[in-house]
């Protein structure tokens, strides 16, 4: 049986002598590992089908639980990301908490709809990377289950200002009053809120960026029990 559907290429392994194995994220089936065959020879056809961040229509064959790529039709492979190593590692960021996040078999339409628009603010406009992948990010961990809260101190619903706290069980931040949870910072705290379209305050801003990389790559790391190796690089490389 074949079927068609949109996806991005998570990752892509070498198997066999001219064959890769590639994760794909699907809007319907979330996850999904399928094999595509001869594209390690030069000149292969849809040598384009198997390389990281591509964005295509990929027709696929299953048989006994197991995909292969017939054909593909390419939308985008956001080739411009591969000359602003700052640009890269944002986006090899998004893909590695697609991987993380997603589940095999799950409906995730919200979440590659924001992975997709993440990458094309990255390769085709000069927004902020770091703004970027902190808007994606709260966007895939709310839709997977992990929503941090950025209403108010998630204790006594006052306003966080000044000193903040954050609490990474409970996925909230906490006033100096409440202080629940690890030292945060104002600017953190407000960061989060404009990249999360909120309403916030830009002079508090300031600094807030890196600031709230760490944070979320820490929760993500507590959430999910993965290391993030490319979200450690892009941060480093914004330093």
């Amino acid at each position: 049986m074949e079927f068609k559907t949109d996806a991005l290429v998570l990752k892509a392994t070498d198997y066999k002598e001219n064959d890769k194995l590639l994760t794909l994220f699907t809007p319907s089936k979330g996850k999904v590992t399928a094999g595509i065959r001869g594209v390690r020879k030069r000149g292969a056809k849809l040598s384009f089908a198997a390389q990281p961040f591509c964005f295509a229509e990929y027709v696929l064959a299953e048989k006994g639980g197991r995909y292969t790529v017939t054909a593909a039709y390419l939308y985008d492979g956001f080739y411009s990301l591969r000359t602003d190593i700052v640009r890269y590692y944002a986006a090899c960021s998004v893909l590695e908490i697609c991987n993380a996040l997603l589940v095999e078999e799950g409906e995730s339409e919200a979440v590659f709809i924001a992975a997709v628009e993440a990458l094309k603010g990255l390769a085709l406009t000069d927004g902020d990377a770091a703004e970027l992948l902190l808007s994606f990010s709260l966007t895939a961990l709310h839709q997977s289950g992990y929503m941090i809260d950025l209403d108010g101190c998630g204790i006594c619903g006052g306003e966080v200002k000044g000193s903040a706290y954050f609490d990474f069980e409970a996925g909230y931040f906490t006033c100096s009053a409440c202080a629940s949870g690890v030292r945060a910072s104002e600017s953190t705290y407000q960061t989060l809120r404009k990249c999360a379209g909120l309403s916030y305050d830009e002079e508090k801003t300031s600094g807030g960026g890196k600031r709230a990389l760490r944070l979320i790559k820490t929760y993500l790391a507590e959430k999910t029990e993965e290391e993030y190796p490319c979200f450690g690089e892009f941060i480093r490389l914004c330093e």
